[in-house]
């Protein structure tokens, strides 16, 4: 049909578009508290770093820039609850190269997010061997929301999609190709890296688990394949054992949320619902994100779920059906996982869309599988497969350019534009109602620029101390 450098030509040209949304998205950004919480972390600040300063009210930039070290990081990680700390640490040593803009804090996301593409694009190749689908696969997410909305955010959602992809790959090659004691530590090096990036990611990791132990169980447990994982498992218990403190941390963190929203009452119908919609869209039934009702849900849920079953039928031969499973697991099980944690903690927290981020690179890729067994399939009239990729791709690009469209967000968070008026009127005094803020200033100003904090909790208020005059600015800030 086409020669195979022709269609290489275009999955390459498809990986320098999904390159180019990566870098030209959003329009514009705005920060908000988590991504406070992840700033403060990768300088070595913490929840309880206000209280190094409770008995003094002016401090310096230079007392703030001590508490930015390698080791402060760790401790300000596990103060917040121990996850991301691979990402915190990563941000902290960008940052030091490349200065604390904003645009440099979300310029780390983008990095992440290219390379992400790119392993996707190798991660395709491993499953359709450089044919059309593999720019499929790519385009789908590339213009997932979801993907291109952690692709600039200043947390560690891209770092983890990254890891977990990197992983796929290998874990790929393990399972299904050479069976390679070396793939298997790269698989366990980089399943280890996503889970200290993002603790979430584990929804991932369990599924390539379950597939290795159930394709390779009589030959899994040789001396090669031991001692292949014990570098990857030895670090992972080393980081829980010094972050063991954040663990619990995060279970306080827990049963506060539990008591705030314990009014609003819990309900596994509503838990239902969520899940069924988070799936739909993630698996490019995107109907549910313009008319969030339930007949929408049903049938966009039920569309995924035939094209499943359908699918199965259609595959040509065992490989097919088991990528298809495989797949498909990868994409639904963070829709399992989180769905549990849902019925287990009592709240809704955990059905948030970021949390469902991991799960994107396989579900883009299993729709473009489908297809590709779908297209592979001659008892289907050609109509119904042009109509299918019709039905998925159209809507998919129109909730993509509506998303990101005159992009408008609301100012969470004032402390960037506040640093930015520091520098351009070389500001050397300020007054801040909380040493939070100092902390925050402080992130976004140039590395050496001089200046002193003045604590004073009675102004809500900046207040910048010119050569003859002050300025108040009001502060803007998302306390969550």
């Amino acid at each position: 049909m086409f020669a195979p450098g022709f269609t290489k030509k275009v999955n390459i040209l498809c990986l320098l578009a999904g390159i180019a949304i990566i870098l030209a998205l959003p329009l514009k950004k705005e920060i908000w508290y988590d991504e406070t919480v992840s700033i403060l972390c990768a300088k070595g600040i913490s929840h309880d770093s206000p209280f190094l300063f409770s008995n003094t009210v002016v401090i310096s930039s230079a007392n703030i820039n001590e508490l930015n070290t390698t080791k402060n990081v760790f401790s300000a990680t596990v103060t917040d609850n121990a996850n991301s700390f691979l990402y915190n640490i990563s941000l902290h040593w960008f940052t030091l190269l490349c200065g604390n803009s904003v645009t440099a804090y979300i310029l780390f996301s983008k990095l992440l997010a290219i390379a992400t593409i790119i392993a996707f694009y190798f991660l395709c190749n491993l499953f359709f061997e450089h044919s059309f689908f593999t720019s499929i696969a790519m385009l789908l997410l590339a213009i997932d929301n979801g993907f291109v909305g952690m692709s600039h955010e200043i947390r560690a959602y891209a770092m983890g999609i990254l890891f977990v992809t990197l992983a796929a790959i290998y874990f790929y090659k393990f399972t299904y190709k050479t069976g390679k004691p070396i793939y298997l530590f790269w698989t366990g090096l980089f399943a280890v890296c996503a889970i200290l990036a993002h603790f979430l990611t584990a929804y991932i990791i369990l599924v390539f688990l379950a597939a290795i132990i159930f394709a390779k169980r009589a030959t899994l447990f040789s001396a090669k394949n031991i001692l292949a994982l014990l570098i990857p498992i030895a670090l992972l218990v080393f980081f829980f054992i010094c972050a063991y403190p954040g663990l619990q941390t995060m279970s306080v963190q827990n049963q506060r949320i539990l008591q705030k929203t314990m009014a609003a009452g819990f309900s596994l119908e509503e838990v239902f619902w969520r899940t069924l919609r988070f799936t739909a869209i993630n698996f490019k039934a995107v109907f549910p994100s313009f008319w969030n009702n339930k007949p929408v849900i049903v049938i966009s849920f039920l569309f995924v779920l035939s094209l499943y079953v359908a699918g199965i039928k259609a595959a040509a031969n065992r490989e097919q059906k088991r990528n298809l499973h495989l797949l498909f697991l990868l994409g639904f099980s963070s829709s399992l996982f989180l769905a549990f944690l849902c019925v287990k903690s009592h709240h809704y927290t955990a059905l948030y869309y970021r949390y469902y981020s991991f799960c994107l690179p396989f579900c883009s890729l299993f729709i473009a599988y489908l297809l590709l067994v779908f297209y592979g399939n001659e008892k289907i009239n050609k109509f119904i497969k042009s109509g299918l990729l019709l039905v998925i791709i159209i809507p998919a690009f129109i909730l993509f350019i509506a998303a990101n469209k005159n992009a408008n967000p609301e100012i969470k968070d004032n402390h960037p534009s506040v640093a930015k008026e520091i520098v351009q009127d070389k500001i050397v005094t300020i007054e801040v109602p909380h040493w939070r803020d100092a902390f925050l200033l402080q992130a976004f100003l140039p590395a050496g620029y001089k200046i002193d904090y003045v604590l004073n909790p009675n102004d809500p208020n900046f207040v910048l101390h010119k050569e003859n005059t002050v300025k108040k600015i009001p502060v803007i800030k998302d306390d969550q």
